[in-house]
């Protein structure tokens, strides 16, 4: 009975933690750390701070900036790289790209 309280407990904790391993859900940061973007699923809050939606799988994401943003037209193009290391592209310069890491979780 011990042993089944202890595995049972396990697996509690690991069910309460999110789940962001292998997907490119979740908050990254620029490599000079002045933006960050958060995705969850097809919702993302790009660097202006607007939500909007967008084209969403497992290892990437990609939309088009809205009307009035900084990025207006631009589409945005983003390649999970691995669990901490995102490449993102834009339409307007389409021969360079960005490095983006996962953002420092702070209290």
């Amino acid at each position: 009975m011990f042993r089944f309280a202890i595995a049972f407990s396990a697996f509690l904790l690991a069910a309460a933690l999110p789940a962001r391993a292998d997907q490119i859900d979740g908050g990254w940061c620029s490599e000079d750390g002045m933006k960050r973007i958060h995705i969850n699923g097809p919702n993302i809050e790009i660097p202006s701070g607007r939500k909007i939606t967008g084209a969403y799988t497992r290892h990437a994401f990609t939309y088009t900036g809205p009307a009035g943003d900084p990025e207006d037209g631009q589409e945005i193009r983003m390649v999970q790289q691995s669990d901490e290391h995102m490449i993102l592209y834009r339409s307007t310069e389409p021969d360079s790209f960005e490095d983006w890491h996962r953002c420092q979780v702070t209290s």
